[in-house]
């Protein structure tokens, strides 16, 4: 009975799992300082992988993939991780760190082409899974460069779910 009982729940995590998100951001790079202060444009592919799903329902740990790019030419290219907790089937804070490859361009010289993400997400969660919040992060090289000046963003980002049907329909025509 208990077996049967586990397979139920089972079961029924996976009927209720969350879905992958596609995450559009824009914002200030360099906020805390003026120098090098621009604008950017964030793209996030935000994973739901079942092997890493928990047993608490407010907690969700969540890979990513994305790409931040700056008016002044600087790009970054990362892979990362979000732990998503929900409250109150609305209220998400999300803190996360990322690793990945950026490149100068006109831009802020942050020391090292592998650098570090660090930060933090607040957002409200739709009924239908839409997200609208905010994320502010800090990026380092850890001070494996030459020098590790660092630079903080705030971003304003969006996140839609991407399961069958939505946007576009329901979900429950099948």
């Amino acid at each position: 009975m208990r077996r049967w009982f586990f397979v139920l729940m089972v079961a029924q995590c996976y009927a209720a799992a969350p879905s992958d998100y596609l995450s559009f951001a824009t914002g200030v790079y360099n906020v805390m300082k003026d120098r090098w202060r621009t604008w950017q444009f964030d793209l996030e592919y935000k994973f739901h992988v079942r092997p890493f799903s928990t047993s608490y329902r407010f907690l969700e740990l969540r890979p990513l993939v994305g790409v931040m790019a700056t008016i002044q030419g600087s790009v970054y290219v990362y892979l990362g991780l979000n732990f998503d907790l929900l409250f109150w089937d609305h209220v998400l804070i999300a803190p996360g760190f990322a690793a990945g490859y950026f490149s100068k361009g006109h831009g802020k010289d942050l020391g090292y082409p592998l650098e570090f993400r660090s930060g933090i997400e607040l957002a409200w969660q739709f009924s239908d899974q839409r997200r609208i919040g905010a994320h502010f992060y800090h990026l380092s090289n850890a001070s494996i460069g030459h020098k590790n000046p660092g630079e903080e963003s705030l971003v304003f980002f969006y996140d839609i779910p991407l399961r069958k049907g939505f946007p576009f329909g329901s979900a429950k025509s099948d």
